[in-house]
């Protein structure tokens, strides 16, 4: 019996090692403020990976779909609920995320019993002028990390290092309009792509060049196609969030 708890630390970095792997090959989903709002960016292979969770917040995952389906509907349906029982105002990010997604998923992780999800969450919320945006990202064990400046998951902490760092670098003081947003994101998706192709190591993480990111993008895009989801204050309405079409896309990339 003394041995129980090193048994039960073994077995959750088993688990944590395996949901990494399974992890590391997803496509990378990258959020940004703009000028009017908040953006979404991933590319897909057909099933859809942006949604919207309530008037002023989306999300977006990577990982199993069952799992993503599953957690997005937990989410949605909870938003939901709680507008219908107060009011629209008391919907918000922090309260879905710490009291609903994050004890989620630390309780399926941490239960060796029965099976985690495989799943790392982007959420983003734009206020009615403040507070600030916020990006809050969920790893598959609970933990929760919020930003303001910009929100990135990849299949690796190595490889989303990399992505905000090609963020960091490509930041400026003035708020983009949407196709600079546009092509950012693409771009630090394009880095994130290429590390998880290669499983990158942390010392390899600033070694993509320019040539590289418009190589992985054009090959991609071969088989796969942009998905861009936006919460724009600039919408008439309670709702913000809509979905890019293929023709405002294509226009913004080829600029």
């Amino acid at each position: 019996m003394r041995d129980m708890p090193y048994r039960w630390i073994e077995a959750i970095q088993d688990r944590a090692d395996y949901i990494e792997d399974q992890l590391k090959p997803g496509s990378p989903v990258v959020g940004l403020p703009y000028a009017d709002g908040s953006l979404l960016l991933t590319v897909s292979k057909g099933a859809q990976k942006i949604f919207e969770v309530h008037d002023r917040i989306a999300l977006s995952a990577i990982g199993h779909p069952a799992d993503i389906e599953r957690l997005r509907m937990l989410v949605t349906d909870t938003a939901s609920v709680q507008a219908f029982q107060s009011a629209t105002e008391d919907v918000n990010l922090h309260r879905l995320t710490h009291y609903v997604l994050a004890h989620t998923f630390k309780q399926a992780f941490e239960s060796i019993v029965g099976e985690a999800y495989i799943i790392k969450m982007l959420l983003v919320e734009i206020g009615n002028g403040a507070p600030e945006t916020q990006f809050t990202h969920i790893n598959y064990d609970g933990n929760v990390k919020v930003q303001h400046e910009s929100g990135v998951i990849g299949g690796t902490e190595e490889i989303e290092t990399a992505m905000q760092n090609y963020l960091t670098e490509a930041k400026n003081d003035t708020p983009p309009d949407l196709d600079s947003a546009l092509q950012l994101a693409l771009k630090t998706w394009a880095v994130g792509r290429k590390l998880s192709q290669s499983f990158a190591d942390a010392e390899d993480s600033n070694e993509v060049s320019e040539d590289e990111i418009d190589e992985v993008i054009n090959t991609e895009l071969e088989e796969g196609e942009i998905e861009a989801g936006i919460l724009d204050n600039s919408l008439s309405g309670d709702t913000k969030f809509r979905l890019l079409n293929k023709d405002e896309i294509t226009r913004t990339i080829n600029r």
